[in-house]
């Protein structure tokens, strides 16, 4: 169970909406240059202020429209072909080393004849193909249709589905992208709520006071199925409890991009992911600095009603000279006990709601950031990172007799380090990245005096520390059937978990500790990492990749089976009474209860080869269809290795470690198209699709059982190795049309899992025990529609969200884990005074519907009707 920060009840009645101004900064003004263009050899162009930031290029010679699909990632800004384009014969120019964006397209174009000119609608056109003897229009020249360069409203956001950047609509895979678009357009409660709105993804709510991310990826998540990272960093911090068990934690004011990848890859940070990975990328100098400045600062402030009480951050960036820059942040952000939605039936839990609000719901987040990015020289560049989270919150437990719930105190603090260095010299065979990194999270709980405590405030820690390092390198060559480019490398982390607590003697003086800290066990895991990638690009129309990738883990360490004995000890007692009173006193026969304690040598190792394989095709320039397949293997947790004790202050029998469990080992088979299609219906329109079809089937799937252990001969709860096959399948797409002053965009899932309940040990076959597994709704759609006027600088939107009811597969508590269908309806709205100041409101819950969200619990009901604003400034 989990409440919130307040300790002291907060008089509770009728909130009324504030009226909120907030004062903050954003860098929203992206200056745009016209000017014509007369065919030449060398294009020339008129600085835009979105395409004047040095970004690092590698981009081989090759074919014009899959340059156009490299350029597109490497500048940040967005490159697609126009309707009826036919550019397959025009080669380009290798671009290589740091520059502008405008810099690698003219360097890029140099000598093609292809000539292009920046618009005043946010487009550059790259008209006709010149003849070598310059004479435009003559029978040697090409004429191309015009390709459009589209400089977005954010570097890294684009013409898709809330701002998504176009490079996910050329990426033949089940990739999504939240952008800092759709991030700063959505005052949110917690960092989760923004991974609602994409396909196939969910965000687990067991604990609604949390800050910490439980990412669901297509029906898995908690112990590292799914990888989470902030700028590449792996956070495998653990916690067992009555919800979700692996958590992240990190501030929206932070995060300038979350990528998504849902399936398996033989590149960096694939490693030991079962069920795919989301890393959230942090903001770096040229996010906050505009044009050609040396420095930046960017503020934000918002605040709202139903204890929706302040989220705010100051971001300042300094370039000290061309090659060196500086980063530095904080954000704060609290939020209290909120009102449920008042319309509709829910069944309540009278401990948990209380007068229509949620008790124990708040949450106090204080966050960091210190960031220096440097060009050590041409060729060779870095930067060194540290992010910091300190979350503040309460975890509740029912006392003894089950009626009385009591706080435990919650203050976890994240810190992730990384450091990156990228040397990229004037060598196609060259594009080498290293990192190092490190992330700590430490978990400090004080459980509430209770029976469970001896009526005593009780201290645990649980703290989790990972190492990890990565090497990898690409090299390109061309051949006879087109470029062939080659990633390879390795990687690995080392996890060492540790939890304490005081020693704790129940009132016979047994040694019940291991109740306290068995759960969440200390324990050592290794893994070890290496791949390589090959993929062909032939022509403009067809890309062929397959790669191999070999895992290997190690889990070591110590951890006990405790069993239980009725044993007669003699102690120092009464042995004769007169009239009820003690007359003497001696040694006295008395039958106590014992947990012999056997410890366990954990060594436990297994390698597996993971395969990928991709084919992409062309049939058009619009359209490209493509399947893909993925072996992926997830090692067994520290936690699931070596569980052990019982609930708190209870028992330490009940649970039992199980130092021989195997991997989960996935299949994944995917089948689905990307489409990119401008001026579909007008001039400036612009249309993007992405569908993924999926079926994962799941060897060796991990959930609890019952075991019995040889050292104690009883019966306790240990996580095993589920029987048969478990499988998931399903369709996502996301789908975005923008019109300019109009646009509208869809996403939707589809998603059936079937997991296994039953499993073998020792010989013999047993149902899986009672435990929740999480299961996302088989339906989830958002739809989302807006306009602009006023020269785009006021913005009117609105989204509709249907999520299906779902409920756990397993469990013994699975009446709290159940929810119903339910719509909720959001508005939202900004207004730019200037290119510095803008103005952002939103209501969320419109409708005021009383719901339990998806991957939730009936002990925590979504919020209701809640209003928003916020002022961004950027000077």
């Amino acid at each position: 169970m989990a409440f919130g920060v307040e300790k002291n009840k907060i008089a509770r009645g009728r909130r009324t909406a504030r009226n909120i101004v907030l004062w903050s900064s954003t860098a929203l003004a992206i200056g745009y240059g016209t000017t014509n263009v007369t065919a030449q050899t060398t294009p020339t162009t008129e600085r835009v202020s979105s395409q004047s930031a040095v970004r690092s290029f590698n981009i081989p010679a090759q074919p014009l429209l899959s340059a156009l699909s490299t350029f597109n990632r490497q500048a940040g800004i967005q490159v697609t072909q126009a309707s009826g384009a036919a550019a397959r014969n025009v080669a380009v120019n290798a671009v290589r080393g740091n520059m502008s964006p405008e810099q690698a397209l003219a360097q890029m174009l140099s000598g093609t004849g292809v000539t292009y000119k920046f618009t005043g609608n946010r487009a550059a056109v790259i008209g006709a193909r010149q003849s070598v003897n310059g004479a435009a229009g003559s029978d040697e020249s090409t004429v191309l249709a015009p390709i459009i360069i589209t400089s977005n409203r954010a570097r890294n956001s684009g013409s898709g589905f809330q701002g998504t950047p176009d490079w996910v609509y050329e990426q033949p895979s089940s990739v999504s992208v939240i952008s800092r678009e759709a991030i700063q357009n959505a005052p949110v409660r917690n960092t989760r709520d923004l991974l609602d709105n994409v396909a196939g993804v969910y965000a687990n709510r067991s604990e609604a006071q949390n800050p910490g991310i439980a990412v669901n990826i297509r029906g898995l998540q908690d112990q590292n199925r799914v990888v989470t990272m902030i700028d590449g960093a792996r956070q495998n911090f653990q916690r067992s409890g009555h919800g979700a068990t692996q958590r992240t934690y990190v501030d929206t004011a932070f995060i300038r991009e979350i990528d998504v990848e849902k399936s398996g890859t033989s590149s960096v940070g694939g490693a030991g992911a079962l069920g795919g990975s989301v890393n959230f990328r942090t903001v770096g100098a040229d996010d906050i600095i505009t044009g050609d400045k040396k420095w930046g600062v960017e503020v934000n402030a918002g605040t709202g009603t139903n204890e929706f009480t302040f989220d705010g951050s100051g971001i300042a960036a300094f370039r000290l000279s061309d090659s060196f820059s500086v980063l530095g942040g904080v954000a704060r952000k609290k939020v209290g006990e909120y009102d449920i939605g008042k319309n509709g039936e829910l069944t309540l839990n009278d401990l948990t709601v209380e007068d229509g609000a949620v008790i124990s719901t708040g949450q106090e987040v204080l966050a960091t950031i210190l960031k220096a990015e440097a060009e050590f020289t041409d060729d060779l560049n870095g930067s060194l990172a540290w992010i910091r989270n300190d979350s503040e919150f309460s975890h509740g437990s029912y006392d003894t007799d089950g009626l009385v719930l009591t706080e435990n105190t919650q203050d976890v603090l994240n810190n992730t380090i990384t450091a990156n260095l990228n040397w990229d010299p004037d060598s196609d065979l060259i594009n080498l990245n290293a990192r190092l990194w490190y992330n700590h999270t430490r978990n400090k709980e004080v459980r509430g005096a209770s029976t469970v405590t001896n009526y005593l405030d009780w201290p645990v820690n649980y703290s989790l520390g990972t190492v990890g390092v990565s090497l990898d390198n690409t090299s390109t060559v061309d051949t006879a059937l087109g470029a062939l480019s080659f990633n390879y490398g390795v990687e690995a982390f080392w996890d060492r978990g540790k939890t304490e607590a005081d020693t704790f003697y129940a009132s016979d003086g047994t040694d019940l500790t291991a109740s306290f800290t068995g759960s969440t066990p200390s324990g050592n895991r290794d893994v070890y990492s290496a791949f390589a990638n090959a993929t062909l690009e032939h022509d403009d129309w067809l890309v062929v990749s397959g790669g191999l990738r070999y895992d290997y883990y190690k889990l070591h360490g110590n951890t006990s089976v405790f069993g239980l004995e009725n044993v007669t000890r003699q102690v120092y007692g009464c042995t004769r009474y007169r009239f009820g009173t003690c007359v003497a006193w001696g040694n006295v026969d008395q039958l106590v209860t014992v947990y012999p304690e056997t410890v366990l040598n954990v060594d436990n190792s297994q390698g597996e080869f993971l395969p990928t394989a991709m084919v992409a095709v062309k049939p058009y320039d619009w359209l490209q269809p493509f399947v893909k397949y993925s072996r992926s293997m997830r090692p067994p947790s520290i936690m699931e290795t070596f569980f052990t004790g019982g609930h708190p202050g209870a028992t330490v029998v009940q649970y039992a470690p199980n130092p021989d469990l195997m991997a989960e080992v996935g299949d994944t088979f995917e089948i689905g198209a990307n489409i990119t299609q401008n001026g579909l219906f007008s001039a400036d329109d612009s249309f993007r699709f992405k569908a993924v079809g999926f079926y994962r089937q799941i060897d060796n799937y991990i959930s609890m059982g019952t075991v019995v252990r040889p050292e104690t001969g009883r019966e306790h709860t240990a996580y095993v190795n589920v029987d048969g096959t478990t499988r998931m399948k399903g369709i996502e797409l996301e789908a975005n049309y923008d019109a300019g002053p109009w646009y509208a965009g869809i996403s939707y899932t589809h998603l059936k899992t079937d997991f296994g309940d039953s499993y073998t040990y020792a010989g013999t076959t047993y149902e899986v025990s009672p435990s929740v597994i999480f299961v996302p709704p088989r339906n989830k759609i958002t739809v989302d529609a807006g306009v602009r006027v006023f020269e785009e600088k006021l913005v009117l939107g609105g989204r509709i969200s249907h999520v299906g009811g779902t409920s756990p597969n397993i469990g013994l508590l699975t009446s709290s884990y159940v929810s119903e269908d339910y719509t909720l309806y959001d508005l939202y709205g900004s207004y730019a005074f200037n290119e510095n100041t803008k103005l952002r409101v939103a209501v969320t819950n419109l409708t005021d519907v009383a719901y339990v969200p998806a991957l939730g619990t009936t002990s925590y009901p979504g919020p209701g009707r809640t209003v928003t604003a916020s002022l961004n400034f950027k000077f």
